[in-house]
């Protein structure tokens, strides 16, 4: 069984405010992952994979869609899933409105004392049939740690540089630590 161990940091613990808000290294020692996550709720907690696995279900809640031309700004906040898809955790206000300033139409921040925002974007261009590429099915939460469930929608795309972004906000979660998208598992740093 593998447990999946993820610490939370406050500022002062970290000495560089730039860093809170994002997942460390995954360091896989004889089946041991350990996963070091910043926010700003005290002391380690363990979860295995396999209660990740079990969680209840939960539909994406509060849903925000956005169509980003230059994402540059956003490239501390990204975990890329592959060459085509990747995610963003979103953790407080400021991380908000670095998103925000590349997609407008996303609206004022969301309450974070609930959740943390997870985005996953679409990288493939514009998509000739006009469906949206990227959808986040769904998230399972366990002791504040996810693994978030979604599916990309494969066919033609026009090479045109925008990112497709889909975000969703979860009560009560800290951090992602597995994503699967269409069956294939990702472990954000």
């Amino acid at each position: 069984m593998r447990t999946v161990l993820f610490k939370t940091l406050g500022a002062t613990t970290l000495g560089r405010s730039q860093k809170l808000g994002r997942c460390a290294a995954v360091l896989i020692l004889a089946g041991l992952t350990t996963l070091t996550s910043c926010n700003t709720q005290p002391g380690p907690r363990a979860v295995t994979v396999q209660s990740l696995e079990i969680a209840p279900v939960e539909p994406p809640a509060r849903i925000r869609r956005a169509v980003l031309s230059d994402w540059t700004e956003l490239k501390p906040l990204y975990f890329p899933l592959g060459r085509r898809l990747g995610m963003f955790q979103i953790r407080n206000s400021r991380d908000w409105e670095r998103l925000r300033a590349a997609a407008p139409v996303l609206g004022p921040p969301p309450d974070f004392n609930s959740g943390i925002v997870v985005a996953l974007a679409s990288h493939a261009g514009m998509p000739v049939d006009g469906a949206w590429p990227i959808h986040l099915d769904s998230i399972r939460i366990h002791n504040g740690a996810g693994f978030a469930c979604g599916s990309f929608s494969g066919g033609s795309y026009l090479p045109n540089g925008v990112t497709y972004v889909e975000t969703a906000q979860y009560d009560g979660l800290a951090c992602v630590v597995m994503v699967e998208i269409d069956g294939t598992r990702f472990y954000p740093e």
